[in-house]
């Protein structure tokens, strides 16, 4: 085969293989889906604004802020509902009851939650690692060298990183749809993100193009109808509705030199302003089943992008490894835990070490200190002088020429000759 053989075959593959995105329109055929789509876009739309009519009759903040959290959590328990509706149709499956759908949705959402979840803390990671980096740069005199060289590496990883992370992540969605964990989903986005960027790139934008084009196409059919009804409604149901609808715009300021919309009568009478309201009404409506239709056709496409690009993938190779480094990564914890223990173990005996050592030490001190008082009172006692008792002579009183009695030489006591210690005070008297 020549080589203008070999190009036709290759283009005609490639056409074919991208060929399936023309099956997007298929969504509109399933109701089911798409009155989910719809009911959600009109409820979380509804808990908002019933959130603001309270919250402005109440007062505060916390009553629109929890109508918003509920609306934020309804939209996509709706969206996954719907994607299994569509990954149902996309592979020839009976599709499932609706109350078994919305609770399937709930888990799937989650699960959608749980991967993206993994995927922030992937670029949470990236920014703790570019921050040390960043710190190595200030080392004095070194710093703007290394900065140089890790400037432009770091841009690159940065720029691969959130450009892989962003589209990898728009397959999310179909990964648990099709009945994927979040371990096995994280292992197929992986093969995805490795071996099947270019060609999800190209689908991704071809599904752009065609959604581009099926809402120019919604948008002329349903404009043309707008305007054509709106234009018969004007004259037919009367003046009334022409001066609300003159007198809304004449609001802005741009219709102010009119003048024949605002002198109606103020806005054109209750029931001019009933149905300038019922259009408002029917305009959401036509919103809502545009915007329904073109999200119900934006799912099918990416489920159809995911069953192509990953029917032929093997995440188990993936799944494996990742389930390694997940042990790996178990087994650092684990062993930094332990290793953490055994240091405050390590830090509380030796602190119990100190403490016992501090208190020897000072046992030891007060002992020695009172062996060096004791020693230093029997030095003391050992000398200091001998007093010897003075005795003096005293006459007895009443008796003339008795004998002389004596003193005690510690408290002056009268003694009686022969006694060894004093009477009074106890003290040993010599001889």
């Amino acid at each position: 085969m020549n080589s203008q053989g070999i190009s036709h075959v290759m283009t005609s593959e490639q056409g074919t293989r991208y060929s399936d995105l023309l099956r997007v329109t298929e969504a509109l055929r399933n109701w089911k889906a798409l009155g989910v789509l719809i009911g959600t876009g009109l409820a979380a739309g509804l808990l908002v604004f019933l959130g603001g009519v309270i919250g402005a009759q109440m007062g505060g903040f916390f009553i629109p802020a929890l109508f918003a959290f509920l609306a934020l959590l309804i939209i996509p328990v709706g969206i996954s509902a719907a994607g299994l509706m569509l990954m149902d149709q996309a592979q020839g499956l009976p599709s499932r009851p609706l109350a078994v759908t919305l609770l399937d949705g709930v888990f799937a959402a989650l699960k959608v939650l749980a991967v993206t979840l993994i995927g922030a803390l992937v670029v949470l990671a990236f920014y703790i690692a570019t921050a040390l980096v960043l710190f190595l740069c200030k080392i004095p005199g070194l710093g703007p060298v290394l900065y140089a060289l890790a400037f432009p590496v770091l841009v690159v990883v940065a720029g691969m990183l959130f450009f892989s992370l962003n589209v990898a992540l728009s397959m999310v969605g179909p990964a648990i749809w099709s009945g994927a964990g979040i371990k096995s989903a994280v292992a197929m986005l992986w093969q995805i993100a490795t071996h099947r960027m270019v060609e999800l790139l190209i689908s991704l934008f071809l599904l752009g193009l065609l959604l581009g084009l099926a809402g120019a196409v919604l948008g002329s059919i349903l404009g043309v109808g707008y305007f054509s009804v709106l234009g018969l409604s004007l004259p037919i149901l009367g003046n009334g509705m022409m001066a609300s609808l003159g007198g809304f715009f004449g609001g802005f300021g741009g219709f102010g030199g009119v003048g024949g919309f605002g002198g109606f009568g103020g806005y054109g009478g209750q029931d001019g302003m009933g149905y300038m309201q019922a259009a408002g009404f029917g305009s959401l409506v036509i919103l809502a089943l545009v915007t329904g239709a073109l999200s119900t056709m934006a799912l099918m496409g990416s489920i159809l992008i995911y069953l192509r690009v990953a029917a032929d993938l093997d995440p188990s190779e993936a799944e494996r490894l990742i389930g390694e480094r997940l042990d790996e990564a178990k087994r650092k914890a684990q062993a930094l835990k332990e290793e953490s223990q055994r240091r405050a173990e390590e830090a509380q005996k030796r602190l119990r070490q100190q403490q016992e050592a501090a208190q020897q030490a000072r046992a030891e001190a007060e002992a020695r200190a009172r062996a060096a008082e004791a020693a230093e009172a029997a030095e003391a006692a050992r000398k200091a002088p001998v007093v010897e008792p003075v005795v003096e002579p005293v006459a007895e009183p009443g008796a003339a020429g008795a004998s002389l009695a004596r003193q005690c030489p510690q408290c002056k006591a009268a003694i009686e000759p022969g006694d060894r210690f004093c009477g009074e005070c106890g003290y040993r008297l010599p001889g």
